[in-house]
């Protein structure tokens, strides 16, 4: 059965337990999920003095935030997919996209390369 966004937001918190967010107690799932959007940007800026990709795991989140989005690419219903999609077009904004892009997989890359605001 296909991830609904609830399901994801479950599976968002479970792969990534340092993210909070005020949105879920309303269950808005998009301002939710763009709110994680500039969280993976926050969390992107360390990536341009990591050394390592084990470096980069232990001093940002972005690395698991990118395998969650794949995951919920794969797995999630339609929906989910429109949520992902306004997440990595929020991340398109970010002034660390370049380090975030380092980590995406393949339906990221095809997602954010494929988009009418690139």
């Amino acid at each position: 059965m296909p991830l609904t966004p609830e399901s994801a937001i479950t599976e968002l918190h479970r792969a990534i337990p340092s993210f909070d967010c005020e949105w879920e107690e309303d269950h808005l799932s998009y301002p939710l999920f763009n709110d994680f959007a500039r969280y993976i940007c926050s969390e992107a800026e360390v990536l341009k003095y990591v050394e390592s990709v084990d470096e980069a795991h232990r001093m940002s989140q972005v690395p698991a935030c990118m395998e969650l989005f794949e995951r919920l690419l794969s797995e999630g219903n339609s929906d989910v997919r429109d949520l992902v999609t306004e997440a990595i077009e929020t991340l398109s904004t970010c002034p660390h996209e370049r380090e975030v892009k380092k980590w995406a997989g393949p339906e990221v890359s095809r997602i954010w390369n494929s988009q009418p605001w690139r």
